[in-house]
């Protein structure tokens, strides 16, 4: 009997201390869990809370509640994007939660001029250009010469190319025809030779010089043998004057500044270079002259022709006879 009673005894102490143990559980359970320790606000919110070495962390505005934070100083981290962060302690005394309100400070803006310059974009390189052969040269132009020399009967015929230079003719004899301006005929050449320069129109310098002569000539200088004149214009034939036949030579038949004045003789003649001979005109005198050349017979002139000294009064249909 003594022993059912102390069994049952024993049992109902140990259900007791069983009760106690699970009610402090949830006392400390239902009560630590809701004790909020610290109260933390920031201006602007939503910035990041940690406290100490908690992994955990909290977004303001919060109220922060964790078995691991107890009375005493903590170490609390506020941050946000933007603005500085702050680390402040805080005092907690295991009873009232303790409050920290905190204004973030924005970060200043670096200047666009202290910016790190952005990398440059990278550029490829140009394909090789494949070498240009070089371009044949030009053939060099010679430039034409400066005159043009053409023979003639009785000498040569010069045309001036050149006419922006100043001109001078060393020569024995230069005829010129006012109506063909830069053509000058040149009586006797060959044998007879010619220099022509070409001068500086302001300062008389000789600019370029052409000798004409025996060896480079511009035009062949071989003389034909008794070349007849050049072809005169054909003119019905004037009756001449009554005279005696014995002295007529003949009728000027060509006067020219260039050719000079030619003579178409008589048939059956006689006549020498160097002979005086005289112009009638209306059967009266008009000038006196010399025979320069004879030359043979042609088509224009049957029985040849006299070339004669020019003179200013020598007009074409002149008749001529001799001196007597």
């Amino acid at each position: 009997m003594g022993k059912g009673i102390t069994a049952i005894l024993g049992l109902a102490a140990l259900l007791t201390g069983c009760e106690r143990r699970a009610q402090y559980l949830r006392e400390r359970d239902t009560a630590d869990a809701q004790v909020v320790a610290l109260c933390v606000r920031s201006e602007p919110p939503g910035a990041t809370v940690r406290v100490g070495r908690l992994n955990r962390a909290w977004t303001t505005p919060c109220d922060i509640a964790d078995y691991s934070i107890q009375r005493g100083k903590h170490e609390v981290y506020v941050s946000l994007e933007g603005y500085e962060p702050v680390s402040t302690r805080v005092s907690y005394d295991g009873h009232d939660p303790a409050w920290l309100q905190v204004k973030l400070v924005p970060k200043p803006r670096t200047p666009a001029w202290m910016a790190p310059a952005k990398p440059a974009p990278v550029v490829e390189a140009p394909a090789p250009v494949k070498p240009v052969a070089p371009a044949e040269p030009a053939p060099v132009v010679k430039p034409p010469p400066p005159v043009k020399v053409e023979s003639l009967p009785g000498g040569l015929r010069l045309k001036v190319v050149n006419n922006a230079a100043k001109l001078r003719i060393q020569a024995k004899t230069v005829v010129t025809d006012p109506d063909k301006p830069g053509e000058y005929f040149l009586p006797d050449v060959p044998p007879e030779k010619v220099v022509v320069e070409f001068l500086d129109p302001k300062t008389d310098m000789v600019l370029q010089s052409v000798e004409i002569g025996h060896s480079g000539m511009a035009a062949p200088a071989v003389k034909p043998p008794n070349p007849p004149p050049p072809p005169p214009v054909k003119d019905p034939e004037p009756k001449d004057p009554v005279t005696a036949e014995g002295d007529r030579v003949g009728q000027v038949k060509l006067v020219s500044k260039m050719f000079g004045v030619f003579v178409k003789l008589e048939p059956g003649l006689s006549l020498q270079p160097g002979e005086e001979i005289l112009i009638f005109r209306d059967g009266k005198e008009v000038a006196r002259t010399k025979i320069l050349k004879i030359t043979k017979a042609d088509d224009i002139y049957p029985d040849g022709a006299a070339q004669v000294q020019k003179e200013s009064a020598i007009q074409k249909g002149d008749e001529v006879r001799r001196s007597k």
